[in-house]
């Protein structure tokens, strides 16, 4: 079971126990996701960085697929994991272990 299939089931789980709250923060990630200018595809690369920052191997996975999706290519995901090695350092580094995973699943 990769990354993904685990936050599904996480997810689920999330949402029989504690469904108010998680129906809530449901609501709340899709009403700041579509206002202003920023598009889905970039939200979803702005998420890789964030997932990277919180060492999340789940969200990596997650937002990985998701900008694949929306059409992200393969070199602007790189980017997007790069990114937070700047501010992180060697310890996001290692991080790319989950998206080098991910991007051989998907692109190659």
């Amino acid at each position: 079971m990769d990354a993904a299939e685990k936050a599904g089931q996480t997810l689920a789980k999330m949402q029989q126990q504690a469904g108010d709250v998680f129906a809530k923060y449901l609501g709340f990630t899709k009403e700041i996701s579509g206002i202003g200018p920023i598009d889905h595809k970039t939200q979803e690369l702005i998420h890789i960085a964030c997932a990277i920052m919180s060492q999340c191997d789940m969200c990596i996975s997650l937002h990985i697929q998701a900008a694949a999706g929306l059409g992200a290519s393969k070199e602007e995901i790189m980017q997007a994991a790069l990114l937070p090695m700047a501010m992180g350092g060697s310890p996001k580094m290692m991080q790319m272990k989950y998206v080098f995973d991910e991007l051989e699943d998907l692109f190659d």
